[in-house]
């Protein structure tokens, strides 16, 4: 028997609340590794919990900083974790044997890092209140120009290949940067429909095609191409391809993602413990989904557990 076939008949977003994972400690950020065999989960007591999501039990416990872990990433062939604390250090690890390879501290907390997809050797990090910094391990690093210098509420992230960096600030612009001389590609300005700027909470890019988000705090998802907004150059003005948003409680965004294979875009409620998922074809709750008549309710941070959701 064909199970692609028999699969195609059914749906890929999740229906039911599958279970949980006893995480020891509070639970603050996760990630997944690229096939999704592994789970590294950062706790507040400093340590990262890694589960082997195959079987459900723990692999290996790291004993990674003495502050909360922020933020986490898995490089491209899953041998190595970064990881960043509040204690203003960012590390890699080596999975297989639990050290620290490479121990880097920065003036300021930090509040995010990315592996470059393609590239073991390059990592990007986003302090509180300064300027993106591109980091090599052999030791160089470079910080992602600004297009206001007073302007320092930076996120940024890598496109899908780690061909660009895209960085946005409190003001709703977002440049376009190029990994290897970054030079500027392109730039656009989010706006409102009153032409009012929004700041940029975050961008999150898609596994699998051209798209990405970009998490505003006028409570709206917006979902670009990155094809386009290269095409319109800078001060251009590319036009998002979905706006999602919670018209009934005016939900503000906490954390935003598309699904693996980027049919869907997932997003978990800053106020309350509830997860939204649209497919991104429609823009809206799928059709004859559970999902479009109710809201899974989890408890992600309220206890020291992991909750996720069957596929």
């Amino acid at each position: 028997m064909n199970l692609e076939l028999l699969e195609s008949f059914g749906q890929n977003f999740p229906e039911e609340f599958d279970g949980a994972l006893d995480c020891i400690s509070l639970a603050v950020t996760c990630a997944f590794n690229k096939r999704g065999t592994l789970l590294a989960v950062g706790c507040n007591d400093g340590r990262v919990v890694i589960w082997d999501f195959l079987t459900r039990g723990i692999a290996k416990i790291v004993s990674a900083h003495v502050h909360p872990v922020c933020s986490l990433s898995w490089n491209r062939s899953g041998h190595k974790l970064l990881s960043a604390s509040t204690d203003n250090t960012v590390c890699i690890w080596d999975i297989m044997t639990g050290e620290s390879e490479y121990r880097y501290r920065f003036p300021s907390p930090i509040l995010k890092v990315q592996f470059n997809p393609r590239n073991e050797n390059m990592f990007l990090v986003c302090p509180m209140k300064h300027a993106a910094v591109l980091v090599s391990v052999e030791g160089s690093h470079s910080v992602v120009p600004l297009d206001d210098e007073s302007d320092v509420n930076i996120v940024a992230a890598f496109d899908r290949r780690g061909k660009y960096v895209y960085t946005g600030n409190a003001k709703g612009k977002i440049l376009v940067l190029s990994v290897d001389n970054l030079e500027l590609a392109a730039s656009f300005r989010v706006t409102t429909g009153t032409s009012n700027t929004t700041a940029i909470k975050s961008i999150e890019f898609a596994r699998r095609g051209d798209c990405f988000l970009v998490n505003t705090a006028d409570r709206v998802i917006r979902v670009y191409e990155s094809g386009e907004v290269l095409a319109c150059g800078k001060d251009g003005e590319p036009e998002p391809i979905q706006r999602l948003q919670d018209l009934v409680n005016k939900t503000m965004w906490k954390k935003c993602c598309f699904s693996g294979d980027g049919e869907f875009i997932c997003a978990g409620s800053a106020r309350q413990h509830a997860l939204y998922i649209w497919e991104k074809g429609v823009g809206k709750l799928g059709e004859n989904s559970p999902w479009n008549k109710r809201r899974i309710i989890t408890r992600c941070c309220g206890e020291y557990n992991i909750y996720y959701i069957h596929n």
